[in-house]
């Protein structure tokens, strides 16, 4: 198993487990065809550290919510996420799962109050 974190378009957080971490897994978790990762300036800011969003590349296409605190994420490219999202970290040309994603969980509901814990 392998865990990461999850943001929904209701704004809820959580530790989500994988059986793997092979792009079909994440795909699944997402209800995606494709994912596309996206990093942002804003990102690394927060982070201090290379935190990658992995979506659903077609979200608005078929009519998915808008995921709120993703597109606030996003928002220095103007686009708007629509779909929950997964966080991984890029080390070199690999995206991976956080090392501590209990600690980047503590993190994103200490400093963002809106974000609810949970599925």
């Amino acid at each position: 198993m392998v865990r990461t974190i999850k943001i929904t378009t209701g704004c809820r957080v959580s530790v989500t487990e994988l059986p793997d971490w092979d792009l079909k897994e994440r795909a699944k978790e997402l209800d995606a065809e494709f994912i596309e990762i996206v990093r942002t300036k804003r990102m690394y800011d927060l982070f201090r550290n290379p935190v990658v969003m992995m979506v659903d590349d077609s979200g608005l296409i078929r009519n998915k919510p808008v995921n709120p605190f993703a597109s606030f994420l996003y928002a220095e490219y103007g686009g708007i996420i629509a779909g929950d999202v997964l966080l991984g970290i890029q080390k070199g040309p690999d995206i991976l799962p956080p090392d501590d994603p209990e600690g980047m969980l503590r993190f994103l509901t200490e400093r963002f109050p809106a974000l609810q814990k949970g599925r």
